[in-house]
């Protein structure tokens, strides 16, 4: 992809990551100071929807990002990532450093810390054992809005959650998997950002941010990344 479509694709879903709202060139062309015409913003917005990059919802002029689109940005941020990592870490730390805190209570305090940082479901366990929060921040969000179905589908995964979450592949970095590409919730159009973690004294640890496919995920990365850190280090 040439530097002027990966500029436009990444501030649609920036634009629409933070508003929930499909994209017009006239908001790309006010808000972002590209150096093109709304002509060309135009231009490069039908090259970016035929080659699947992003799509346009029938009752709107503008465009969404697709699964492609988001998983050309997840696999493009690597350096936002490590930005994320250092303004997140010392907010982490405050919460998770503890001492003479039993792992249980770290678990739990560290599946409210994934919900609160990333707005969206925040999962920890290990074995048998899971330690969720974050529900109430999956059902504000605007996709279960406006599709409640989808509610009804992501409280189905979570009723079987202990089972479902043997699904997931052990890994050993980060992953992130977008809506179709995800284990679980793919119905519900949810993402998933997985990662493990080991200590002696848990087996088959695991981290799990689970959200709409417009979450932030350079933040959610780095938020799990920490987490994961403070989990390992803080026997």
């Amino acid at each position: 992809m040439n530097p002027r479509l990966e500029a436009i694709l990444e501030a649609i879903i920036r634009e629409y990551i933070e508003t929930a709202e499909p994209v017009g060139s006239l908001t790309l062309s006010e808000k972002y100071k590209f150096p093109y015409s709304p002509a060309t913003i135009r231009a490069c917005m039908v090259v970016l929807e035929e080659d699947g990059y992003i799509s346009q919802p029938h009752t709107s002029a503008g465009r969404v990002p697709t699964e492609k689109g988001y998983r050309y940005f997840v696999d493009m941020m690597e350096s936002e990532r490590k930005e994320e990592y250092g303004r997140e870490e010392k907010i982490i730390q405050r919460r998770l450093m503890q001492r003479n805190t039993r792992f249980e209570r770290l678990a739990e305090l560290a599946a409210l810390t994934l919900a609160d940082m990333t707005g969206n479901v925040g999962i920890v366990g290990h074995s048998d054992t899971i330690y969720s929060h974050g529900l109430s921040n999956l059902f504000r969000q605007p996709e279960f809005l406006i599709e409640p179905a989808n509610v009804l589908k992501v409280a189905e995964v979570l009723d079987r959650l202990g089972e479902l979450i043997r699904e997931i592949p052990r890994v050993t970095n980060t992953t992130v998997y977008i809506g179709s590409e995800s284990p679980i919730g793919k119905s519900a159009g949810c993402s998933l950002v997985v990662s493990n973690f080991d200590r002696p004294d848990v087996a088959n640890g695991y981290l799990v941010v689970l959200g709409p496919t417009r979450m932030f995920y350079p933040k959610t990365i780095a938020v799990i990344d920490e987490v994961k850190n403070l989990l390992e280090t803080s026997v």
